[in-house]
């Protein structure tokens, strides 16, 4: 009898345990968090999507809605499907006077208090960096495509060699003007001597898997930069930035920390940056928000920043077919350009235009957000059921942060912003 008892009790506290372990396991799933399987490519590359093979998120349940701006990604119970839910970054929140209103222009977004009063949303450059869409990178990811030209370069263990380009100011000045009617046609090659993109950066990316598919050829964007790893110091470094109105040129000269932006040829502003002259540094250009930026080793005290100015306004005949972005960076002087590593990159590219073949109305433009609403958006316009269809999404629908991605195991990675 006492060794049934004893089974009866080993059996009893098994099951006790078990169901204490069940309700743990669902009190912390209702107030801690939850695992999130994304199912589409809504939000790539930020998060990879796919029904069976998508990143696994933990979502934080103990975040709260009061401490989410926008610029966040957020889950929420989704707005047509009890059982469903939203991963998708906060454009506007009606609870601010000042977003009210949204529209996207240009692939930005644009705020205001009405209709008629908007301003595009400038990020900074850190907050741009956690939203940056890689594009093409050298060495490449598995299966990338590599749509860069090397002029005269050579690549060999790990390493990008171009020789240097012996002009100075004019010489240089008088290389931007002869290809002020060569950049109008997209296929006109890079400049000789340097390093850039052989085609216009368009709304394509590499996934976290390092492969790029054909969704987004063909829509050019706006916002786009070259981020360069320097595996030794340089004399000088031109970056220029190609689009079919106008050239902007960054002049960089380590010895006296001076970073020049001209504007065809034309110097438009300068600034001193405090780096050291002998290092090998990570440098970064290109235009943000409307902004053309140089950055040194992503210090906030080491980036010129240049807000474009109502007179660089280009004519609508100078743009017939839209927005074209090139990039192309190489060395000055005596010392050849070796790099260690380069990306292409481009910020998230917002459309108006909604889903083909996904059901639902797209508001009318500027769309209002009304208070207690998220104006939501997913960071693949093209492949992305949001706002632009279901209009604005409660607040007291949110769900949660998502903190981290727990697999597949080559993916897991801590999330930002």
């Amino acid at each position: 009898m006492t060794g049934r008892g004893s089974g009866r009790r080993m059996i009893r506290d098994a099951l006790v345990v078990a169901l204490v372990a069940v309700v743990v396991f669902q009190l912390l799933r209702r107030y801690v968090g939850d695992y999130y399987r994304v199912p589409s490519g809504s939000m790539q590359p930020y998060l990879y999507g796919d029904p069976q093979r998508g990143d696994v998120v933990w979502v934080d349940a103990w975040s709260s809605s009061a401490d989410c701006r926008p610029g966040d990604v957020v889950v929420v119970q989704h707005p047509d499907d009890a059982n469903g839910q939203l991963v998708k970054r906060i454009a506007a929140c009606g609870d601010d006077p000042g977003a009210r209103f949204i529209d996207l222009r240009e692939g930005d977004i644009w705020l205001g208090d009405s209709r008629d009063r908007l301003v595009r949303v400038v990020k900074d450059l850190a907050a741009a960096r956690a939203m940056r869409v890689s594009w093409a990178r050298w060495p490449a990811g598995r299966a990338a495509e590599l749509p860069l030209a090397v002029g005269d370069g050579a690549v060999g263990d790990g390493r990008l060699v171009l020789p240097p380009l012996a002009l100075g100011d004019e010489e240089l000045q008088q290389l931007v003007a002869a290809r002020s009617v060569a950049r109008r046609r997209d296929g006109s090659p890079p400049p000789d001597g340097f390093v850039g993109t052989a085609t216009a950066v368009d709304a394509t990316y590499l996934d976290a898997c390092g492969m790029r598919g054909s969704e987004g050829e063909g829509v050019q964007v706006f916002d786009a930069g070259l981020e360069l790893a320097l595996a030794a110091p340089v004399d000088a470094l031109a970056g220029m930035l190609e689009t079919r109105a106008e050239t902007f040129t960054f002049v960089w000269r380590p010895a006296t920390g001076q970073v020049r932006l001209w504007r065809d040829g034309e110097q438009v502003a300068a600034a001193d940056l405090p780096v050291r002259p002998t290092a090998a540094h990570r440098v970064e250009f290109g235009r943000l928000d409307g902004r053309l930026f140089f950055a040194i080793d992503r210090r906030p005290d080491a980036e010129l920043l240049v807000e474009r100015r109502p007179e660089w306004r280009v004519r609508p005949e100078r743009l017939p077919r839209g927005p074209r972005t090139r990039l192309f960076a190489a060395a000055l002087g005596d010392r050849e350009l070796e790099l260690a590593g380069l990306e292409v990159f481009r910020d998230v590219h917002y459309l108006r235009d909604p889903v083909l073949g996904v059901p639902g109305s797209q508001p009318s433009w500027p769309a209002e957000v009304e208070p207690g609403h998220w104006f939501l958006l997913g960071d693949n316009a093209l492949d992305s059921r949001d706002s632009r269809q279901f209009r604005g999404v409660p607040i007291a629908a949110f769900l949660g942060r998502p903190r981290c991605v727990l697999g597949p195991w080559p993916r897991t990675r801590w999330l930002t912003r």
